[in-house]
Protein backbone atom coordinates (compact mmCIF):
# COMPACT_ATOMS: atom_id res chain seq x y z
CA UNK A 1 0.00 0.00 0.00
CA UNK A 2 2.65 2.68 0.97
CA UNK A 3 4.96 1.93 -2.08
CA UNK A 4 1.33 2.46 -4.59
CA UNK A 5 1.38 5.58 -2.00
CA UNK A 6 4.76 6.89 -2.90
CA UNK A 7 4.76 6.16 -6.71
CA UNK A 8 1.34 8.18 -6.90
CA UNK A 9 3.32 11.49 -5.33
CA UNK A 10 5.86 10.90 -7.69
CA UNK A 11 3.88 10.91 -10.42
CA UNK A 12 1.65 14.01 -9.42
CA UNK A 13 5.62 15.23 -8.37
CA UNK A 14 6.45 14.51 -11.79
CA UNK A 15 2.91 16.54 -13.55
CA UNK A 16 3.66 19.17 -11.31
CA UNK A 17 6.84 19.90 -12.70
CA UNK A 18 6.00 19.39 -16.23
CA UNK A 19 3.42 21.80 -16.08
CA UNK A 20 4.57 24.23 -13.67
CA UNK A 21 8.38 24.64 -13.71
CA UNK A 22 10.67 25.71 -16.31
CA UNK A 23 11.31 23.79 -19.53
CA UNK A 24 14.87 23.05 -17.49
CA UNK A 25 13.24 20.70 -15.16
CA UNK A 26 10.45 19.20 -17.86
CA UNK A 27 13.22 16.11 -18.53
CA UNK A 28 13.35 15.28 -15.04
CA UNK A 29 9.32 15.99 -14.81
CA UNK A 30 9.08 13.72 -17.83
CA UNK A 31 11.44 10.91 -15.90
CA UNK A 32 9.02 10.87 -13.01
CA UNK A 33 6.13 10.66 -15.03
CA UNK A 34 7.17 7.87 -17.33
CA UNK A 35 8.77 5.83 -14.63
CA UNK A 36 6.14 6.10 -12.11
CA UNK A 37 2.91 5.20 -14.73
CA UNK A 38 5.19 2.22 -15.62
CA UNK A 39 5.62 0.65 -12.10
CA UNK A 40 1.84 1.78 -11.08
CA UNK A 41 0.50 -0.07 -14.24
CA UNK A 42 2.82 -3.29 -13.12
CA UNK A 43 1.70 -3.15 -9.55
CA UNK A 44 -1.94 -2.81 -10.85
CA UNK A 45 -1.40 -5.60 -12.98
CA UNK A 46 0.08 -7.63 -10.25
CA UNK A 47 -2.53 -6.52 -7.66
CA UNK A 48 -5.36 -8.25 -10.08
CA UNK A 49 -3.90 -10.86 -11.02
CA UNK A 50 -3.25 -12.16 -7.19
CA UNK A 51 -6.66 -10.80 -6.00
CA UNK A 52 -8.22 -12.80 -9.08
CA UNK A 53 -6.72 -16.03 -8.31
CA UNK A 54 -6.83 -16.23 -4.52
CA UNK A 55 -9.34 -18.36 -4.40
CA UNK A 56 -7.25 -21.11 -6.68
CA UNK A 57 -4.55 -20.53 -3.83
CA UNK A 58 -6.96 -20.87 -0.95
CA UNK A 59 -7.69 -24.26 -2.82
CA UNK A 60 -4.46 -25.52 -3.48
CA UNK A 61 -3.19 -23.99 -0.15
CA UNK A 62 -6.04 -26.49 1.35
CA UNK A 63 -5.14 -29.24 -0.22
CA UNK A 64 -1.50 -29.28 0.69
CA UNK A 65 -2.18 -28.30 4.86
CA UNK A 66 -4.98 -31.76 4.43
CA UNK A 67 -2.08 -34.08 2.62
CA UNK A 68 0.66 -32.74 4.96
CA UNK A 69 -1.23 -33.58 7.90
CA UNK A 70 -2.59 -37.03 6.73
CA UNK A 71 1.44 -37.73 6.44
CA UNK A 72 1.97 -36.12 9.91
CA UNK A 73 -0.27 -38.63 11.48
CA UNK A 74 1.56 -41.85 9.52
CA UNK A 75 4.54 -41.05 11.11
CA UNK A 76 2.97 -40.03 14.49
CA UNK A 77 1.69 -43.50 14.64
CA UNK A 78 3.99 -45.31 13.21
CA UNK A 79 1.89 -47.09 10.93
CA UNK A 80 4.07 -46.90 7.79
CA UNK A 81 7.10 -47.00 7.28
CA UNK A 82 7.99 -43.52 6.19
CA UNK A 83 11.28 -41.04 6.77
CA UNK A 84 10.44 -39.13 9.42
CA UNK A 85 13.05 -36.03 8.69
CA UNK A 86 11.26 -35.71 4.97
CA UNK A 87 7.99 -35.26 6.27
CA UNK A 88 9.35 -32.82 9.16
CA UNK A 89 11.15 -30.87 6.54
CA UNK A 90 8.45 -30.37 4.62
CA UNK A 91 5.94 -29.43 7.11
CA UNK A 92 8.58 -26.86 8.40
CA UNK A 93 8.81 -25.61 5.11
CA UNK A 94 5.12 -25.74 4.90
CA UNK A 95 4.80 -23.55 8.22
CA UNK A 96 8.05 -20.90 6.83
CA UNK A 97 5.70 -20.22 3.79
CA UNK A 98 2.67 -20.06 5.80
CA UNK A 99 4.66 -17.18 8.29
CA UNK A 100 5.81 -15.96 4.69
CA UNK A 101 2.32 -15.28 3.83
CA UNK A 102 0.67 -13.57 6.91
CA UNK A 103 3.59 -11.29 7.34
CA UNK A 104 3.88 -9.99 3.49
CA UNK A 105 -0.09 -9.94 3.87
CA UNK A 106 -0.04 -8.12 6.63
CA UNK A 107 2.64 -5.46 6.06
CA UNK A 108 2.10 -1.84 5.14
CA UNK A 109 4.41 -1.71 2.45
CA UNK A 110 3.12 -4.97 0.55
CA UNK A 111 -0.64 -5.58 1.65
CA UNK A 112 -2.44 -4.62 -1.63
CA UNK A 113 -0.02 -7.30 -3.48
CA UNK A 114 -0.94 -9.91 -1.05
CA UNK A 115 -4.70 -10.99 -0.60
CA UNK A 116 -5.56 -11.40 3.58
CA UNK A 117 -7.86 -14.21 2.66
CA UNK A 118 -5.28 -16.20 1.42
CA UNK A 119 -3.59 -15.48 5.01
CA UNK A 120 -6.34 -16.09 6.84
CA UNK A 121 -7.12 -19.24 5.59
CA UNK A 122 -3.73 -20.43 5.97
CA UNK A 123 -2.98 -22.93 9.24
CA UNK A 124 0.21 -23.69 10.73
CA UNK A 125 0.71 -27.77 11.49
CA UNK A 126 2.21 -27.83 14.74
CA UNK A 127 4.96 -30.07 15.65
CA UNK A 128 5.56 -32.09 18.68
Amino acid sequence: MIIIFIFVVMLVLGIIIERKCGYDLNFIGAILIVFSSTILSISLIAIIATHATSYKTIQQNKIEYDGLCKRYEIIKSEYEDVSKSDVIADITAWNMEVYNTKYWAYNPWTNWFNPRAIADNLEYIPLE
